[in-house]
């Protein structure tokens, strides 16, 4: 499994290894300029150029990132 970081700050999981990612986001892309990974919920369309990092995650659903707890409102 492979966590997808964008450039908007999201993130998405896809069925997929590092390198599998990888030589599909290397792909040209459809004519919209989209390519189509396999993710948990369905299918994920992405464009290339808004994809900044990738990682790799062995444990479904979670990347290592973006811990911390949220607070409840008194």
């Amino acid at each position: 499994m492979t966590i997808i970081r964008f450039v908007n700050g999201s993130d998405a999981a896809v069925r997929l290894s590092v390198a599998e990612t990888l030589a599909a986001l290397q792909a040209k892309p459809g004519e919209a300029g989209f390519v189509e990974l396999p993710g948990d919920d369905g299918p994920i369309h992405l464009r290339p150029s808004g994809v900044i990092a990738l990682f790799s995650d062995a444990r479904k659903g979670n990347a290592g990132f973006r811990m911390g707890a949220s607070a409840a409102a008194d």
